[in-house]
């Protein structure tokens, strides 16, 4: 099974943020919308402002369907095709991305699948491990402004909308010179202060089998702002990110 590998550039700088159209067979796409797994639906919109993650171990298969289909899925996710595919398309612009010189020369380090079994050198390799989530955001939740951990290497969103009406329910990216190097999330106080002071950079559409993905740096600053769609309204995506173990 294969994806799209035609990419589109949108922004370099503060941010590398790129799509890519079409990302997975049609077929495919559309499988893993209709076996999705469900969310719980007493999920409340304060907890955890309505976020919710679930990684692949933790499903209970509904039935073979789609259980097979999820298989399908990671036999792309996890394929050697995958990680060499955008660790050799983002080695210098990630190098590029970071404005710390320590991790710089860290990221100057060959890519390198990361094994339990067998450990690379460290100071010639990047262990890089690839780890997928399904992600559930109730109607008017979000995610606070945010760069994302020190050791995410890549991020991948794969969102799957159902209605037409949630196109703005993306991800929004900001122009910021806040560094952030410690990835603090901001309270409600440092949220308001934060949002008259940094405009948007950026907000990704929400549709359908539409690959986005950026860069973290320490000025990587992006959220899910709240959307009233509709009362039963679940945002759903995937995030497959490739993490730095060493």
């Amino acid at each position: 099974m294969s994806f799209n590998k035609k990419i589109k550039y949108l922004f370099n700088n503060p941010i590398q943020i790129f799509r890519i159209d079409n990302f997975l067979n049609d077929d495919l796409y559309e499988k893993i919308n209709f076996y999705f797994p469900k969310i719980n639906n007493e999920l409340s919109i304060d907890q955890n402002f309505g976020k919710y993650t679930l990684d692949p171990e933790n499903i209970i298969f509904e039935n073979d369907n789609q259980k097979n289909v999820i298989t399908e899925l990671e036999k792309i996710i996890f394929s050697n095709d995958f990680f060499n595919f955008f660790t050799r398309k983002f080695y210098l612009k990630n190098v590029a991305a970071q404005k710390n010189i320590n991790r710089k020369i860290k990221y100057l380090r060959i890519p390198k699948v990361f094994s339990y079994n067998q450990r690379a050198n460290k100071l010639l390799f990047s262990e890089i491990s690839v780890k997928y989530s399904f992600s559930f955001i109730k109607n008017n939740g979000g995610i606070v402004p945010h760069v994302d951990s020190q050791r995410k290497y890549l991020s991948l969103m794969l969102y799957f909308p159902d209605k037409d009406t949630c196109e703005n329910y993306g991800t929004t990216f900001f122009d910021s010179k806040i560094s952030n190097h410690s990835n603090t999330h901001l309270d409600k106080k440092e949220l308001k202060n934060f949002k008259e002071n940094n405009k948007i950079l950026f907000k990704t559409p929400f549709i359908s089998n539409c690959l986005f993905g950026f860069i973290r740096n320490d000025y990587s600053w992006h959220s899910v702002e709240p959307k009233n769609i509709f009362d039963n309204f679940v945002r759903k995506s995937i995030n497959i990110n490739f993490m730095l173990k060493n």
